[in-house]
């Protein structure tokens, strides 16, 4: 049995080691074969036999698809349905009544054009789409893996890089410098020997702080260990490549990936370049890592002006002492007056003398007197005379203005070099305690240059400038990596608009990954992103005044469902749900209690005992603090407030390059039950009746507001009956409630009731 058990074994084991030679000879021989891994061509427009619904080129694309099968695009989606969509798309916020009616009865040709635009320009452009960023680059507010729901471990001002991508979105940075910044801002100026730091300067270490994103627990000393400063450095490198790349290379850790062409050694020389920065041979615990907001000269400055205050204050101390040490002994002679003659002068010296250093009568001595011959300060005050009063005010106000002359500092969360790179090695199976060969920073093997293998690493400004090389090659379009970096961003931006991607893996473009819908689409918009100088809004412009984003969500040819199911050729747009940030914005926002403040240090939250989590509300700088946008809400890893939890926040223990939906039984119950929206609901009632007469008017303003359209008669007679019904259930049960508040109270059962409808929560 033995023998037996030991043969399969052996086999297995053979096994094994066959699949890994395999796996490395396709990653070898293979890995410029897959589209992916190709530059960008030049792709040419198709000809469509209909060319009736062509508003750009991209319908071309869609509509061949389309014909190919013959299927056709869905109609136009109505202006209320399409203004709707917009709104969410490029602010998170649904419209008001009177942006909807404005745009519905302009009928001039660039209507819709001007929406658009006038939309880009506003400054909730950037805290929507800043937020799609911010899930790529795994960004919390919490620094480490956030494994305990009562213990909240900030980071001082971590803040910053959130506000400085909101910001980057808002003046449509391109997207090649958006990257460098993040990757290597530290390396683009001399900041280490700047006498003052410039606003660019400020702007390029902040971005950096895209590299600090990955959970770090090494401020706990026990957490301190070589082991775990590579997994800090592992976790930053693969969440770059995935966000950047939509590659997975953790599985070439340990040895040649099996499936993609990934090579052990291209896992080792792609993290050789954030080394230096990640330092396991020099590694700096959180506390250390993070730098002050002003320079080193600066800095030597401020403290060498705060040690000349202090002097200042401790020589106004002293002579405070000196004025005061008559009258403090005067209330000592008074107390020791009242003890026994014998025992005065070897009590006053037990009290005087340390408590280890005490004997037994000593100890006894002190136990029974030493609080009552203590001097308070009000005793001293009470017999002192008025110029010493006088002189002592003087002294505290001269101590009080060098106070206020002290400069303080902060503190920025930047990613730098912890000083010359050491060698980074292959680890056998990928352990730390087993270093193989060392490598150099290079390109993955399947995306490095056909005839330019290396990269030119030239160290500058006090770094390596590791960094600074792999962004150069990673944002330079005519690079296969560059190519890919380009087709991965504009994936994604598709996939926002159109609820999923050309390449329906976001995060993986490799083998394993989807192949494209649309594979010539996706280089043709890839192509025109970088002609558009790699900015956002152009792009957004170019896809939304398409007809494929413009079409209706309602199928009315019932073919296309069964020869396309999925709606992979997109011959109707696709309804999709708010997000967790959107549904908690737009029930603000249609109560009108939506605090639109930007920037700033994030809203605490906090854990209740029944399990929930709440806003922190003791504290707050404002009262409307708590209804600020949730994007300025504290940001956890694994625990959020209860309404973006139910509704799918995700858990950011790396990154998120695509939000899962889920329809669960909680969801409904939390937007019936949820202390917020109730409350939220009763402010919208509060807000109509407040504004709108005659009261027959209120049923309608509450559709126009909550769901953009105006209500059915149908519609209206139900909500009237269930506000009525409601009415009369409150008068017949409460004495005190009088026929208004009866009244109040049934129409925000009706507000409640349209914050719940499927309708409130979908794109159309």
């Amino acid at each position: 049995m033995l023998c037996r058990w030991n043969n399969l074994a052996f086999f297995s084991l053979l096994a094994m080691a066959f699949v890994c030679r395999e796996s490395r000879f396709v990653a070898a021989a293979e890995p410029r074969q897959h589209w992916s891994f190709q530059p960008l061509a030049r792709v040419n427009v198709p000809e469509v036999v209909d060319a009736s619904r062509v508003r750009n080129e991209i319908d071309a694309f869609i509509i061949q698809g389309l014909e190919r099968k013959g299927l056709a695009l869905a109609n136009d989606a109505d202006k209320y349905s399409l203004v709707r969509r917009v709104y969410f798309d490029l602010l998170g916020l649904p419209p008001s009544p009177d942006e909807i009616h404005a745009f519905v009865q302009d009928e001039s040709p660039r209507a819709y054009e001007l929406l658009l635009s006038r939309l880009m320009e506003s400054p909730h452009f950037g805290e929507r789409w800043g937020r799609h960023w911010l899930d790529n680059a795994g960004y919390v507010d919490v620094q480490g893996l956030d494994n305990d729901a009562g213990i909240i471990s900030t980071t001082e001002n971590k803040w910053l890089y959130r506000d400085y991508v909101i910001a980057s979105f808002n003046s449509d940075r391109p997207f090649d410098r958006f990257l460098t910044e993040q990757l290597a801002g530290d390396e683009c100026v001399d900041w280490r020997n700047a006498d003052q730091y410039t606003p660019e300067m400020q702007t390029l270490l902040v971005a950096t702080g895209f590299l600090r994103n990955s959970a770090d627990d090494t401020n706990a000393n026990e957490l301190n260990r070589r082991d775990v400063h590579h997994q800090i450095l592992e976790r930053t490198h693969e969440v770059v490549m995935n966000n950047l790349l939509g590659l997975t290379i953790q599985c070439a850790k340990c040895h040649d990936h099996k499936y993609e062409p990934l090579l052990q050694t291209d896992y080792y020389q792609w993290q050789s370049f954030f080394q230096p920065a990640f330092n396991p041979d020099k590694w700096l615990q959180p506390a250390a890592r993070q730098i002050p907001n002003v320079s080193a000269a600066e800095k030597k400055r401020i403290d060498d002006h705060k040690s000349q205050l202090d002097q200042q204050i401790a020589g106004l101390k002293g002579q405070i002492a000196e004025v005061r040490k008559p009258f403090e002994q005067q209330v000592l002679d008074t107390k020791l007056a009242q003890l026994p003659e014998p025992i005065r002068a070897d009590t006053l010296t037990a009290t005087r003398t340390p408590v280890d250093q005490r004997s037994e009568v000593q100890k006894y001595l002190a136990s029974k007197f030493e609080e009552g011959l203590k001097v308070k300060p009000d005793e001293v005050a009470a017999i002192m005379t008025g110029p010493e009063k006088d002189r002592i005010a003087e002294f505290e106000k001269q101590i009080s203005s060098a106070a206020s002359q002290k400069r303080t500092f902060q503190h920025w969360q930047a990613v730098y070099d912890s000083g010359p790179p050491t060698a980074t090695r292959v680890l056998n199976r990928g352990d730390p305690l087993t270093p193989g060969e060392e490598v150099t920073p290079a390109m993955i093997s399947a995306l490095a240059f056909v005839k330019k293998p290396d990269v030119d690493i030239v160290p500058q400004f006090g770094s390596s400038g590791r960094r600074f090389a792999l962004a150069k090659w990673i944002t330079d379009p005519e690079s296969p990596a560059g190519s890919l970096t380009i087709r991965v961003r504009v994936n994604r931006v598709w996939q926002h608009l159109f609820g999923r991607g050309i390449v329906k893996t976001t995060d993986n473009f490799g083998v394993t990954g989807t192949k494209p819908t649309h594979p010539e689409l996706l280089d043709w918009l890839s192509a025109s992103f970088i002609t558009d100088g790699q900015r956002l809004k152009p792009f957004l412009t170019r896809v939304m005044t398409s007809s494929a984003y413009r079409q209706s969500s309602i199928r009315v040819d019932e073919r296309c469902a069964r020869i396309d199911p999925e709606n992979a050729l997109l011959w109707k747009q696709r309804v999709r749900r708010l997000e967790s940030e959107s549904v908690r914005d737009a029930i603000l926002t249609v109560s009108g209690m939506l605090d639109r403040s930007m920037g700033g240090a994030p809203v605490p939250v906090e854990p209740r005992p029944d399990g929930s989590f709440v806003i922190k509300k003791e504290g707050l700088p404002t009262p409307t603090a708590q209804y600020r946008r949730t994007i300025y809400l504290l940001g956890r890893r694994n625990y959020h407030p209860t309404l973006l939890s139910v509704f799918d926040q995700p858990n950011l223990t790396t990154n998120c390059s695509e939000r899962s939906t889920s329809a669960v039984v909680l969801q409904s119950l939390t937007m019936l039950n949820d202390a917020f929206v109730l409350e939220q609901a009763g402010a919208l009632a509060d807000r109509i009746i407040k504004t709108v007469e005659p009261k027959d008017r209120w049923i309608t303003t509450a559709f126009e507001i909550v769901l953009g359209r105006m209500p059915t008669a149908r519609e209206v007679d139900w909500c009237q009956n269930a506000m009525t019904l409601e009415a009369d259930y409150h008068r017949q049960n409460d004495a005190q409630c009088s026929v208004e508040e009866a009244e109040k109270r049934g129409f925000s059962r009706v507000c409640h009731t349209l914050l719940n409808t499927s309708e409130f929560l979908l794109v159309p």
